[in-house]
C-alpha cells in the first residue's frame, strides 16, 4: 500500500510540474558503488501451512548489510534518469529451539539474496548541478535462498523461487566536480522470495543426544519489509 501510494504521488508530480521550471543539464552515464543497510527482515518457516496461525509465524532478522552497483543514465536536457542495479545481501540470526526433548539446540538462520532492479528517477526542479533532490520508483526481481544450520549441520538450499516486487526511493546527491559525487538514498521495497532446504542426514549427534531430522525438503519464505538506507560513490563518465 505504501509503495502504491508513493508511485501514484510520483506520477502526479511528473504530470503537474511545468516544463519551464525544469533545470536541465547535459545527460551522462554514472556508475554508482553502493553500500546498504536494511532495518528488518522476516523468515516464514511454514508459508504453505493450512493453519493461518502457523502460516503467519515468522522469525525476525534485524540489520542486514549489503553492497551493489548501479548504472544510471541521465537523459540530456531533462530531469529524468533511468537506473539498473544489482546488489548482494546476506543476513543471519542465532537462536535456539527444542528438538527431540532437548532444549536449547542452536540454530543459525538467515538468507542470501541478489536484488536486480530497474528504477526511474525524477530530479526535483529546485536542484542544482552540485546539489540534487530526487524521488523515484521501479520494479525488481529477487533471487535468493535461505541459509539454515541446526546443531552445526547445514541444510543447504535445493530449490528456490525468485520474487518480484516494486519499490520507491528518495534521496540526495552532492556533487564535488563534474565526474564525482556522493549519493544518499532511502528505499521502500517489497522484497520477497521462496526457498526449499533439506538436511543431508536424518540424524544429528548433539552433545551425546541423537536428534532425528526429516530428510524431506522444507519450504520457507523470506520477506524484507524494512527500510533500506543506502550511500554510494558515483562516477560520471
Amino acid at each position: 500500500m505504501v509503495c502504491r501510494t508513493a508511485v501514484a504521488t510520483l506520477l502526479a508530480i511528473l504530470l503537474v510540474v511545468p516544463g519551464e521550471q525544469v533545470i536541465c543539464q547535459d545527460g551522462g552515464l554514472s556508475i554508482i558503488l553502493n553500500g546498504s543497510y536494511t532495518t528488518t527482515s522476516e523468515i516464514f518457516p511454514n508459508p504453505n501451512a493450512s493453519d493461518p496461525f502457523a502460516r503467519s509465524q515468522s522469525f525476525l532478522v534485524e540489520g542486514t548489510f549489503g553492497y551493489g552497483v548501479e548504472f544510471k543514465y541521465r537523459i540530456a536536457q531533462s530531469l529524468v534518469a533511468i537506473g539498473a542495479s544489482v546488489e548482494y545481501l546476506q543476513a543471519s540470526v542465532d537462536r535456539s529451539v527444542g528438538v527431540a526433548f532437548r532444549q536449547g539446540v542452536q540454530v543459525q538462520d538467515g538468507y542470501r539474496v541478489v536484488p536486480l532492479e530497474l528504477t526511474g528517477y525524477f530530479i526535483i526542479p529546485f536542484s542544482t548541478r552540485t546539489f540534487q533532490v530526487f524521488i523515484g520508483g521501479g520494479a525488481g526481481m529477487y533471487i535468493g535462498h535461505r541459509t539454515y544450520m541446526l546443531a552445526g549441520v547445514e541444510a543447504p538450499a535445493v530449490d528456490s523461487e525468485p520474487g518480484f516486487g516494486i519499490h520507491v526511493v528518495a534521496g540526495l546527491v552532492f556533487g564535488f566536480n563534474e565526474w564525482f559525487s556522493i549519493t544518499g538514498e532511502m528505499k521502500f521495497r517489497d522484497l520477497q522470495f521462496s526457498s526449499s532446504n533439506v538436511f543431508p542426514v536424518s540424524r544429528i549427534d548433539y552433545g551425546g543426544t541423537v536428534l532425528n531430522v526429516s530428510s524431506e525438503p522444507f519450504e520457507s519464505k523470506i520477506h524484507t519489509d524494512g527500510v533500506v538506507f543506502q550511500i554510494g560513490a558515483a562516477f560520471t563518465i
